[in-house]
């Protein structure tokens, strides 16, 4: 006489099944999609935005753009050439002589290497400052304090670097301190050379990090940074688009695209290099 097999596990009933979402999770999430939502009724109320309206008006932009942008034409190769290397040249400045500033300045800023919370404050409120207001203001203010040129780009580029790279290099220090400082100190040794010995060999790699991140944003800085008269290929473009020469005006957006995704390339692989 055969015996009965074991039934298996019962499925679950839909009352039964584990959910992936708490229904408190839920609650949230349809709460914070119902504000998103009104925000955005909101916005486009204000500001008399019609998202539809400007749906339907993408045929006209895609007219202009084939019509006068396609194909790109350049007859000026070799100032397209000047351009591009005077905003790699802007970007690669500015971020060395940033990041010289910026290590000075987070050393202040850092409580590990100082632990004078007002000198501390002073720094990281200096840094916000620096950080918080956009490069491109930086430029209006010293275009017309200075005149147009690529010094003033530079000098743009260097003060809103420094803001953020002094941020960065300051969490980094704070960061690599956590575990090695206290007990470093515990065992007698004095901060400068738990500073030198433990501390930076410990940041360096993310402070490379940085600066190359750096480098990135800066060569995307400088491009919108010259259309407004701080040199490089920015104002080559501009001056293209107010001579109406959108063929030559396409060319040089072309290059600006190559030049930020061979950076991006490039920047990755040192990363690969020089931080594994």
């Amino acid at each position: 006489m055969d015996r009965p097999r074991p039934e298996g596990p019962k499925p679950l009933s839909p009352v039964e099944k584990i959910s992936l979402a708490s229904r408190e999770s839920r609650r949230v999430s349809l709460i914070f999609i119902l504000i998103l939502a009104v925000l955005f009724v909101a916005s486009t109320g204000f500001t008399r935005f019609n998202p539809l309206a400007a749906f339907l008006a993408q045929s006209e932009f895609w007219n202009f753009i084939l019509a006068d942008f396609v194909p790109p034409f350049m007859g000026k190769w070799a100032a397209l050439g000047r351009a591009v290397m005077q905003t790699l040249y802007m970007a690669v400045a500015a971020t060395g002589i940033s990041s010289v500033i910026s290590l000075g300045l987070s050393l202040l800023g850092s409580r590990a290497a100082v632990r004078s919370p007002a000198l501390n404050g002073l720094i990281r409120g200096f840094a916000s400052i620096l950080r918080n207001i956009p490069d491109l203001v930086w430029a209006f203010i010293l275009v017309a304090a200075f005149g147009i040129g690529t010094a003033v780009g530079v000098l743009a580029l260097i003060i809103a670097t420094t803001g953020q790279l002094t941020r960065f290099f300051i969490e980094t220090l704070d960061e690599a301190a956590e575990e090695t400082m206290e007990p470093l100190l515990a065992s007698g040794a004095a901060v400068p050379q738990v500073m030198a010995q433990a501390i930076l060999p410990a940041a360096l790699p993310g402070f490379i990090a940085w600066i190359l991140y750096s480098v990135e944003l800066n060569i995307r800085a400088s491009t919108i940074l010259g259309m407004v008269g701080a040199g490089g290929i920015g104002l080559l473009l501009m001056g293209y688009i107010k001579q109406y020469n959108y063929a030559a005006a396409s060319t040089a957006i072309v290059a600006v695209a190559l030049i930020v995704i061979g950076v991006n390339l490039l920047t990755d692989f040192l990363q690969k290099i020089i931080l594994r």
